[in-house]
């Protein structure tokens, strides 16, 4: 970003209380330890710690300009921006900047694989322009609009990944980022902590298409059919990306190796052909065949696609290989906050991948924000597992919740 402290206040509806009004601030701080020269540091609250009162700490570390709720004790140096709520300032900021940038935006979100999807679609739209794309996973409600904040005006294709553990906040999120293509992975649970059910995950996942620029389009992930009927009673333009006979965009047979993933997909007026990319397992699939498609969307050359296919990195934590340097070890790192439908698809790939020679344990741990479903969500891995029981040497099960897991697979 590149907005002076003027502009800061007006569009976030705060109060320049001192400071120049004419000082530039092109990045935002959160962390008062790290502070870029020269930022403008946001005091967030929170449940354990209140940013207001690491104010002097930032300023001390290079800010040049605090945004805050309530006014410092005492004034610091700089800039002071009072706000109501520095968490809508910043989503605020993130919409001012967004109406800025002359880019075409894709939006997405999904229960399963937004960030395989995110650096796989970014990796595409890199070989036919200037693209900028959320960075790892800071799809939250304030890590989404730092990362818009973070795209340079000259960005041509804009990539964020928004998410949502509660309703309405991708309806939030989605009003800043209005996009030109919304793309919904899947609908599996998640959340349900405080979404509830798997409807309550489809209606949530679904915000994201009321945002929609005029003219846009949205694809759906078909997994679960019930988010695509409804993304199409929400939406006009849809179209559908899965295994069913009746999905626009028809997904067909998945082969990993440890080289990478080839998958084949069918798409409108697209006859069935082969895509390669350079990630593992059936969740690269998924993010291979839902770039192809935005990339087709964007009127992108096929070679084009595939070259950016072949670019794809893997996510932190998502699937990505560790090779021991010495030893014949393979380690699939797949440790985030999972579901789990993204649980069984690592062991599956695991599976596919393993040699028959070879020693395959599955080390698994607690699944969170599940709520009333956690019991029930732990007991379908066990059970998958259980079924699998023939390609796994070991299971090791670690945490309280996973103690279910442990319990199934030692029978």
């Amino acid at each position: 970003m590149d907005l002076s402290a003027a502009e800061i206040a007006r569009e976030c509806g705060g109060r320049l209380l001192a400071g120049n009004p004419h000082q530039p601030f092109r990045t935002i701080a959160l962390d008062s330890r790290h502070v870029p020269k020269g930022a403008l540091f946001a005091a967030l609250p929170g449940a354990r710690v209140d940013g207001h009162d690491f104010v002097p700490q930032a300023v001390s570390n290079g800010a040049s300009g605090v945004l805050v709720m309530k006014p410092p004790e005492s004034k610091p140096d700089g800039v002071v921006i009072q706000v109501a709520d520095t968490t809508a300032a910043l989503q605020k900021l993130g919409s001012s900047w967004r109406a800025r940038l002359d880019a075409k935006v894709i939006g997405i979100a999904g229960s399963n694989g937004k960030t395989t999807t995110k650096e796989t679609v970014a990796a595409v739209l890199r070989r036919a322009g200037r693209t900028w794309a959320t960075p790892g996973n800071a799809n939250s409600q304030v890590g989404a609009p730092l990362a818009l904040l973070d795209a340079p005006l000259d960005t041509e294709f804009l990539v964020l990944e928004l998410g949502t553990s509660a309703p309405g906040e991708l309806n939030r999120l989605a009003s800043m980022a209005r996009p030109h293509h919304a793309l919904v992975t899947a609908a599996f649970a998640e959340h349900l902590e405080w979404l509830g059910s798997i409807q309550g995950v489809i209606d949530a996942e679904t915000e994201i298409l009321d945002w929609l620029e005029p003219g846009g389009s949205a694809l759906i992930g078909s997994a679960e059919p019930r988010l695509v009927h409804a993304a199409r009673t929400r939406s006009g333009r849809i179209e559908s990306l899965g295994r069913r006979t009746e999905d626009d965009w028809r997904l067909g047979e998945v082969r990993t190796t440890r080289a990478g993933t080839e998958f084949r997909l069918a798409g409108p007026g697209l006859p069935e052909q082969p895509w390669t990319l350079p990630l593992l397992g059936e969740p690269a699939a998924w993010a291979g065949a839902f770039s192809v498609a935005i990339g087709t969307a964007l009127g992108l050359p096929a070679e084009t696609i595939r070259a950016g296919l072949a670019d794809a990195k893997p996510a932190a934590h998502r699937l990505a290989p560790i090779v021991h340097p010495t030893k014949p070890l393979l380690v699939l790192d797949d440790c985030y906050n999972s579901n789990p439908a993204s649980c069984i698809a690592a062991i599956d790939t695991a599976i596919e991948l393993n040699e028959t020679s070879s020693r395959l344990v599955v080390v698994v741990g607690d699944m969170l924000e599940l709520g009333e479903a956690s019991e029930a969500a732990h007991r379908e891995v066990g059970d998958a597992i259980v079924q699998r029981a023939a390609r796994i040497d070991e299971v090791v099960a670690v945490g309280p919740l996973s103690e279910r897991i442990a319990q199934i697979t030692s029978n």
